[in-house]
């Protein structure tokens, strides 16, 4: 399954016509803050340019499924309880409001995730999470970690033929496995500090 995250405006000018032409399954995780048309809820701060509320719907009414993927694209496990909470309920709250149904699904921004978030989200009423690991799903893993695989702008078409058979993953995400490791420790130490000084 295919998945965008952040909700930018290409996924809908030139994903959206794609995946209709080929009939492939996928999920989008939009981060409500973000979109261009927020208004007084607009919060954080986009790369590029984001989706309206009516593209929003348009992937929807295709047959695209519809996420969450935050408020404002905060790094979760660096938030308190109080706003983690509102980080999760408000971008499933404003999906659930547009979209006139149940919104199951979060990605969690950057991929950042810890116990505390994991089941944040899970009280939150979520039923399922996407991180992603750089590794391919395994039946019985978690579904609120459940892995994705990386592909940027500068992935090469061999690299993306292996991650699309899940072939030589540890070769081709070898980096990605390394930073990603290295900042999580990171994290879980000035996540550790932070609740220390309160």
């Amino acid at each position: 399954m295919l998945t965008f995250d952040d909700g930018y405006a290409d996924t809908h000018e030139q994903a959206l016509p794609l995946l209709q032409e080929y009939g492939f399954p996928a999920t989008v995780f939009v981060t409500t803050g973000w979109l261009r048309d927020a208004g007084p809820r607009s919060a954080g701060r986009p790369l590029d340019r984001t989706m309206a509320w009516t593209q929003v719907r348009e992937l929807h009414d295709s047959g695209i499924e519809v996420a969450a993927h935050s408020h404002s694209h905060a790094q979760l496990d660096q938030l308190d309880g109080r706003s983690l909470r509102e980080e999760l309920s408000l971008a499933r709250l404003l999906l659930e409001e547009r979209l006139g149904e149940p919104v199951p699904s979060l990605a969690y921004p950057y991929g950042y995730w810890s116990r505390r978030v994991r089941d944040a989200v899970e009280e939150a009423g979520y039923e399922q999470a996407a991180a992603v690991a750089n590794a391919a799903s395994r039946p019985g893993r978690n579904v609120f970690t459940t892995p994705r695989l990386t592909v940027r702008r500068s992935t090469t078409p061999k690299d993306f033929a292996r991650i699309a058979d899940c072939t030589d993953l540890h070769r081709v995400f070898a980096v990605d496995r390394a930073l990603t490791n290295g900042y999580s420790l990171v994290r879980r130490t000035r996540s550790a500090i932070r609740r220390a000084a309160s």
